[in-house]
């Protein structure tokens, strides 16, 4: 039918190029189709149905367990029956909300006196939270954390592994689009990682980190990210890489569009 398979996204297939692109996702036997004119899509259902058997479910409003909300100001996604099936999963359905994902100052160890817990069942929690931040950003970092050796560290591996997903999503976006993206720009507010992602000279502070973090050198290099420094209080990846107290925290979501997050708060003078 005249699609090319993106070479960055293996499930996406692109047809024709500015106002006559035609986009679909798949997913096993699920399409999900969209494009620049209206008249472009019906058609590619009308050559869809006479190869198979299939049926047309309208506009997207669910898919894969995200709630898909469609209307004159945008398009918003939420994970609501599923959020609500995590916590039933994990026995918390009578609890009360917490105002942040995670305790300000928490600190993990490998040495644990506590009871053991079931194992499966601790991953399954885990898996299912980490599918639910497709939706739910501002749970990224309490979901994900692990121990590091020094906060120069974390934030050079923070920025190594946001490197790598900048880089997928600018070329997917330039292979949809047809166009070329230019260079991605990480702002990074630790100036001791910065210096060392800009150091190509591997030294105390860097030799036990792996290699496989040391990959945005190259690519700074190169030119495809351009790293600059920005002030702690600017810096909106905080909601992913810290456990923030609760107006920090509520201030960010705000600032990147999750306001509707409930936020029962009360001010001390």
């Amino acid at each position: 039918m005249g699609f090319e398979q993106s070479p960055h996204e293996a499930a996406i297939y692109r047809r024709g190029n500015g106002g006559n692109a035609l986009l679909v996702g798949v997913y096993v036997d699920d399409l999900v189709i969209t494009g620049t004119k209206d008249a472009e899509v019906a058609a590619f259902k009308e050559e869809m149905k006479a190869t198979f058997q299939m049926s047309d479910l309208g506009p997207l409003s669910v898919y894969l367990g995200i709630e898909v909300h469609q209307d004159d100001s945008g398009i918003t996604l939420r994970q609501t029956a599923y959020a609500k099936r995590v916590v039933e999963l994990a026995g918390l359905t009578n609890c009360n909300p917490a105002l942040t994902p995670m305790e300000e100052r928490l600190k993990l160890s490998r040495d644990s006196t506590t009871e053991e817990v079931d194992a499966t069942q601790y991953r399954r929690l885990v898996g299912s939270l980490r599918y639910l931040t497709h939706t739910r950003p501002d749970l990224a970092f309490s979901v994900g954390y692990v121990v590091a050796l020094s906060s120069c560290e974390a934030e050079y591996m923070a920025a190594s592994a946001a490197s790598t997903q900048a880089l997928w999503l600018a070329r997917l976006l330039g292979d949809l689009l047809g166009r070329d993206i230019g260079a991605v720009e990480l702002r990074v507010d630790s100036k001791s990682a910065l210096a060392l992602a800009k150091n190509p000279v591997f030294h105390e502070r860097s030799k036990h980190i792996r290699v496989r973090y040391h990959f945005i050198r190259s690519y700074l290099e190169e030119g495809s990210i351009k790293a600059s420094y920005i002030n702690t209080k600017d810096q909106l990846a905080d909601l992913l890489t810290k456990p923030l107290g609760r107006i920090k925290f509520l201030e960010l979501c705000s600032r990147i569009g999750m306001a509707q997050l409930p936020h029962k708060t009360t001010h001390k003078t």
